[in-house]
């Protein structure tokens, strides 16, 4: 999405920060994981990572971890933060200062988590199931240093989460196995349909906005025929061969899930139709359609066995 956005776009610096935080954030939940992974669950306890969870057609919520056990359900938030942070309360947020001496202002995760509590209460009253789930917050980096934290609501460390979760007071039992296990389909279930592509729908980007060519997804710069096979680098000068599939699957995960001879050329800024059509075809699609109604989707070619 960055390499196709140009650099004076009005969301390229939105785009940024969304990438920092996703890769910081998975980076942190990578390493939380390994933690909750030393934890001595009982045999049945469901352990979900990154999950997406529908409760109306148009709302659905995301929790980093959820963890499912027979006496309890725990949503774990994780925060992958540096320098010193501050709780305020009204209105709830959080205030970071690094080292640096810059400063930010960061969502409250109290109150993400609180606010996903209330949501998987809903998804779970939706399937016949009332319970109150239980809220936890994860501070991936040791180093983080923490001022007016709650009093109310749990905030640990990764190190300590396998005390913490070996001591969490044990409640009566709420769920059977089988029951987990029924859960545990339509949370499967869900993740399947969640898909954010193609992005610039998910990001409010008009695809018209996109650089058009080929382009190095080292340096974002615009690439070069060199040779018939062979392509170059504008910007870094590394060579790229047949950049063709790069470039279509660049559309499907950016523009939508078909592409036509006239999407191909006008995207990659083809010479002309039959370019397209070799483009097209050296990528592994399945041709849909007749005539000029054609078009190419994703999928699995045929192939002729004799």
């Amino acid at each position: 999405m960055i390499a196709r956005i140009p650099p004076d776009h009005w969301k390229v610096q939105h785009l940024k920060e969304q990438l920092y935080r996703i890769s910081a954030g998975y980076s942190g939940e990578c390493n939380v994981d390994s933690y909750i992974e030393r934890t001595r669950f009982p045999e049945s306890t469901k352990v979900f990572t990154d999950v997406q969870l529908r409760v109306s057609p148009n709302f659905t919520f995301q929790i980093d971890t959820l963890i499912i056990t027979e006496r309890y359900v725990l949503i774990v938030e994780v925060k992958n933060i540096k320098g010193t942070i501050r709780f305020v309360q009204n209105p709830p947020h959080l205030e970071q200062v690094l080292e640096t001496g810059d400063q930010a202002i960061i969502d409250c995760p109290v109150y993400q988590v609180e606010s996903n509590k209330l949501n998987l209460d809903e998804w779970f009253r939706q399937r016949g199931i009332n319970l109150k789930t239980l809220g936890l917050v994860v501070l991936a980096n040791p180093n983080t240093k923490v001022k007016d934290v709650p009093q109310d609501f749990p905030i640990i460390y990764k190190k300590q989460i396998p005390f913490y979760l070996q001591k969490i007071r044990p409640f009566e039992t709420v769920f059977s196995t089988a029951q987990i296990n029924e859960i545990s389909k339509e949370i499967d279930k869900e993740q399947h349909e969640f898909n954010p592509f193609p992005l610039c729908s998910y990001f409010h980007i008009n695809h018209q906005d996109l650089r058009t060519g080929f382009i190095c997804h080292y340096c974002h710069q615009l690439l070069q025929r060199k040779s018939l096979r062979t392509w170059l680098c504008s910007g870094c000068e590394k060579d790229v061969k047949n950049p063709y599939a790069k470039g279509i699957d660049d559309w499907f995960m950016l523009v939508k899930n078909s592409i036509t001879n006239e999407e191909c050329r006008k995207f990659l800024n083809l010479k002309d139709s039959n370019a397209a059509r070799y483009v097209l075809s050296s990528s592994l699609l399945v041709k849909k359609g007749k005539s000029t109604g054609t078009f190419y989707i994703k999928g699995t070619k045929k192939t002729n066995h004799r």
